[in-house]
């Protein structure tokens, strides 16, 4: 989740953020960065250079569409422009929502584990039901421990974003 913070809700413009971007093609998913070669022109400018894989390029545009991202591509040949947005209040606003989406995501995924090894202690015939409750409650105490520290480091990325001090 942190990765995934630094990567994809940053207020200054890294070719990071797009290096990672799951693009799929014909039902394969790729990173941006296996399609093509990624570099910047200006501090205001990605260039995405498609050559190696221009029958991907309306994949990749319609990816950095749904990335949240706020990003306008500029199609020149096999050579995408993308011009980095100023950040405004919206933007910053934006940013902090998909923050918490991102959050949802990985607290289910907790949520997910926590079930599955719970279903898994409950299955065994061979424990008693005294240790199957142990377990249960350990399982439950580490899955909350890692939730918290979740929450913790949204709020702290949401107040960057928000720019609150």
């Amino acid at each position: 989740m942190k990765e995934d913070f630094i990567k994809h809700l940053s207020l200054r413009s890294t070719t990071g953020a797009i290096d990672t971007l799951r693009v799929i093609v014909d039902g394969t998913e790729h990173e941006l960065q296996e399609l093509a070669q990624i570099s910047r022109k200006n501090p205001k400018t990605i260039v995405v250079n498609m050559i190696a894989f221009p029958q991907t390029i309306p994949d990749v545009l319609k990816a950095l569409e749904k990335s949240g991202m706020n990003l306008n591509p500029q199609q020149d040949g096999t050579t995408l422009f993308i011009p980095i947005p100023k950040v405004t209040k919206e933007h910053r606003e934006n940013l902090s929502k998909n923050a918490k989406n991102l959050f949802i995501k990985y607290r289910d995924s907790i949520k997910d584990i926590q079930n599955n090894c719970i279903k898994k202690v409950k299955k065994q015939t061979d424990i008693s039901k005294d240790d199957v409750f142990a377990v249960q409650t350990q399982v439950t105490a580490i899955a909350d421990k890692y939730i918290s520290e979740a929450e913790k480091i949204l709020q702290v990325k949401q107040k960057e974003l928000l720019g609150d001090s």
